[in-house]
């Protein structure tokens, strides 16, 4: 019998971004306050980039405008300016933040249960301290595994990590190439690091030491905290992303971004790098600056356009809302968004991230508008009602029930069916217990 070894290649493949693509995706993700932190911070290290005049200053003032179907008059505009102003932000507290999310997502009611039940496990600073077989024993509707997927894709970046070096590279995108290098660096050096063994990391890692130090700025840009703005701190003042106006029911929305610096690239940089007299070191100093700069100008000129289309979508679906309030909230998903504009839904998930927009009626965040209840139909034909829409209907009835005889749900289920609203029963109970409102015989008055 003869012996054959064979021998075989497995190729495997992955998601590898260019650097420009992520940052363009990080970009997407910031509200103005941090984009203005970042344009700072450009500036400051990169020569090549420079402030241009005022946005509002450039001919083309219509771009910062979104698709819309009819305009209003900029007084419209001007007359917010001073709403735009320190309003405070209600955020609440993390599980409080987490549990927002979790009704936005599309989950099956399982899935969903579990990842609120891990929720519950996280710890002040986000972290998941607690054993998989102890995690097995409060997810009972399915897989830890997916649960644990939903929980880690939640904002902040960082929440449900095992510890520091878990949450710092749950920041990190799946597709960074630089992912298995940070994570090798973060797990297996973080001593060395701390002693400032950039050498010797460099030779264990089989790298090059500038490429260790470029990895360490990558690692200075993550947030070993991320959860820390929920510690009880002081609301921030919000600034809106997007403003809208409804006049005359027309309406009309504009992405602002006003308070943020309009960037170009120093003209005499560009011309070193082409001019054929220019010192060869210069020039291979200077390519890479003006890039970079390039990248980030057209990164963020992107992150306009995408939020001005995703918010306008968003906004003239929710008309009803705009001009009738909560109660009027129609149901809607990402996905729905997606589908309309031809994006990626997690394309729309970073453009609403940590965004508001300034109405006629407050300052909300853009997740608000996503209400994923199913549409429930209304006498005639009507668009629907979706959960929030539900839940103010139900608050309503609640408030006007007769002194000593509260409304059981049972009740409840059928006054919403006369209102056109089919809502099963246990619906009703999950919503009375969403906005925190007691049982009927708990509300029955002696």
């Amino acid at each position: 019998m003869a012996l054959r070894t064979d021998q075989s290649l497995r190729a495997t493949t992955g998601l590898f971004l260019r650097p420009e693509v992520l940052q363009s995706i990080q970009i997407l993700q910031l509200p103005n306050a941090e984009m203005s932190g970042l344009i700072e911070l450009e500036l400051g290290r990169n020569e090549t980039l420079e402030v241009c005049a005022p946005r509002d200053e450039a001919p083309a003032g219509e771009r910062d405008r979104a698709d819309r179907p009819a305009a209003t008059g900029q007084s419209d505009f001007d007359g917010k300016r001073g709403m735009l102003e320190n309003v405070a932000d209600e955020s609440g507290t993390l599980i409080e933040h987490l549990r927002e999310q979790v009704a936005w997502w599309d989950l099956e009611p399982c899935l969903r249960d579990d990842v609120l039940a891990l929720v519950e496990r996280l710890d002040e600073r986000g972290y998941l301290i607690a054993s998989d077989a102890e995690l097995l024993e409060v997810v009972h509707g399915g897989s830890l595994h997916a649960a644990l997927d939903v929980l880690r894709s939640l904002e902040p970046a960082g929440v449900g990590a095992r510890n520091a070096t878990d949450a710092l590279l749950l920041q990190v995108a799946a597709g960074d190439p630089d992912r298995e290098l940070l994570g090798v660096l973060l797990t297996e050096h973080l001593a060395a690091l701390a002693a400032g063994q950039m050498t010797e990391i460099a030779k264990l890692m089989g790298v090059r030491v500038e490429e260790v130090q470029r990895l360490v700025e990558r690692i200075r840009e993550l947030d070993p905290h991320p959860v820390s703005r929920f510690t009880g701190e002081a609301a921030r003042p919000v600034t809106p992303d997007l403003v809208v106006c409804v006049r005359d029911g027309d309406l009309d929305v504009r992405v602002w971004d006003t308070d943020l610096p309009s960037l170009g690239v120093n003209e005499d940089y560009a011309a070193m790098v082409v001019d054929p007299l220019a010192a060869p070191e210069v020039v291979s100093y200077l390519r890479p600056k003006l890039d970079s700069a390039r990248h980030l100008i057209s990164a963020i000129e992107q992150r306009r356009k995408t939020l001005a289309r995703v918010g306008a979508a968003i906004l003239h679906h929710q008309r009803p809302f705009l001009i009738g309030g909560e109660a009027s909230l129609r149901p809607l998903k990402m996905a729905d968004i997606a589908t309309m504009l031809g994006m990626h839904t997690s394309t729309v998930s970073r453009a609403v991230a940590g965004k508001y927009v300034q109405t006629d009626r407050g300052v909300y965040p853009l997740r608000e508008f996503f209400d994923g209840g199913r549409s429930r139909g209304l006498p005639g034909g009507g668009q629907g009602v979706g959960r929030r829409g539900v839940q103010q209907r139900l608050r309503e009835l609640v408030d006007g029930e007769p002194s000593g005889r509260p409304y059981s749900d049972d009740d409840l289920v059928t006054l919403l069916a006369a209102r056109g609203l089919q809502v099963a029963r246990r619906t009703v109970t999950k919503y009375r217990k969403e906005l925190g409102i007691p049982s009927s015989w708990k509300r029955r008055q002696p």
